[in-house]
């Protein structure tokens, strides 16, 4: 609707033909000064047209050299309209879809969680006794499944865990049942039937068999505390001369040795470390190597490369290379030294594996070089440890090197 307005508001010309010149106006009179002014205003319940509400903006113009206006206006009728239906549709629209998207949101969570919850469950209903049990994992191959696959393996690794500390316990058991067995049996003889020419030579068997029981539950000691991981660390930050470590040991072993010890190729060796388990690492190779050595026993520790190895050779019949990994388990005993006189508790070189393997370093079991060869021909058990730079070094040394069989 445009409308031209004279100076008193009526109207000269109309785009409505029912509005002739002169006839008043629909427009209030005089306009809204916001209308006067240019700018864009909205007025309500005019009575132009059909009438309501409408966008009004007005310009001042001449009409010769009378002052005029000229008013135009757009109905909102049709806008109204549409944001009255708009509205309606929301309202209505808005509440209902909200509620099947809530549904479909829990129909699709449900499902998706329910292999969730299948998993708990039958995790749930494992416990110590049935470690061999595995959860049922779900046909899709998702993040459930990878979640299924992570706890089946954990609990892999607990069953095994499990049955490895159930053989140990058991193997303990056997071993000190034994001497315990024998210390009983000889002071009950010596206890109904006392004979003064006997008891001394049974008294030192039972010193004997004591002594073999202590060794047996310090082998058992120290194992368990080299696998014990919260055990404190803090003596691993000292720096121990492994090589008065190997030479106080050597003195004391040849005091009990019926072998020669050859102790010319131990040289320097510095290491970071517990300086009571690596002697303990060195006195159960030296023992390993005397009992099973004819004559001679020889023992080389250097440091090459940032690496510190130790070696320890005897004349003996060697170890098998289907054996040579095995020899560093718990209570393994080779078929050459079944006997407890020989082949000892079975817990020395496999103490040697924990130990050396908590300090960052390998331990493995080799064939020594034959006497031609300027070896002694039977086992040759290594240990290498990463070494302790010396003072005026400004380089870290490398790791140390894999030997062929690490443990």
């Amino acid at each position: 609707m445009v409308e031209v307005l004279d100076a008193s508001g009526k109207v000269r010309a109309s785009s409505d033909y029912d509005t002739g010149p002169g006839s008043p106006s629909g427009f209030p009179n005089p306009l809204p000064p916001q209308v006067v002014a240019g700018r864009a205003t909205t007025l309500h319940d005019l009575k132009i047209g059909d009438g309501g509400d409408f966008r009004v903006l007005a310009r001042p113009t001449r009409v010769g050299d009378r002052p005029a206006t000229i008013v135009v206006a757009v109905s909102l009728a049709q806008a109204e309209h549409t944001l009255s239906s708009l509205t309606t549709g929301l309202v209505i629209g808005v509440p209902a879809l909200t509620a099947l998207v809530a549904w479909t949101i829990s129909l699709t969570a449900g499902r998706t969680l329910r292999p969730v919850e299948t998993l708990r469950g039958q995790a749930a209903d494992i416990t110590a006794t049935d470690l061999h049990r595995r959860l049922d994992l779900p046909d899709c191959q998702d993040e459930i499944h990878a979640l299924g696959v992570t706890l089946n393996d954990m609990l892999a690794r607990l069953d095994e865990a499990s049955v490895a500390q159930r053989r140990f316990v058991a193997d303990a058991a056997h071993e000190l049942r034994s001497p315990l067995a024998a210390l009983r049996a000889q002071l009950e003889v010596m206890s109904r039937y006392p004979d003064p020419d006997r008891d001394p030579q049974v008294a030192a068997a039972l010193l004997e068999d004591a002594e073999r029981l202590h060794d047996l539950v310090e082998g058992l000691l120290a194992l368990a505390r080299s696998e014990d991981p919260a055990r404190p660390r803090s003596q691993a930050a000292r720096v121990v001369d492994l090589d008065e470590v190997v030479l106080a040991e050597i003195r004391r072993q040849r005091s009990l040795a019926r072998a020669e010890i050859d102790a010319r190729r131990v040289s320097g060796g510095r290491v970071r470390g517990d300086a009571e388990a690596l002697r303990c690492v060195v006195r159960n190779l030296l023992d390993n190597a005397r009992r099973h050595a004819e004559r001679h026993v020889r023992v080389a520790l250097g440091e090459s490369g940032g690496t510190v190895e130790l070696t320890v050779s005897d004349d003996g019949s060697g170890i098998p290379a289907a054996d040579r990994t095995r020899v560093f388990q718990r209570f393994t005993r080779l078929d050459e030294a079944r006997s407890r006189e020989a082949g000892g508790s079975g817990l020395g070189l496999a103490i040697v594996g924990k130990v050396v393997t908590a300090h960052g370093g390998v331990a493995y079991a080799d064939q020594d070089p034959a006497p031609d060869d300027g070896g002694l021909g039977g086992a040759r058990l290594v240990v290498r440890l990463p070494a302790v730079p010396s003072p005026d070094s400004s380089v870290d040394p490398p790791p140390a090197p894999d030997g062929p069989k690490p443990v």
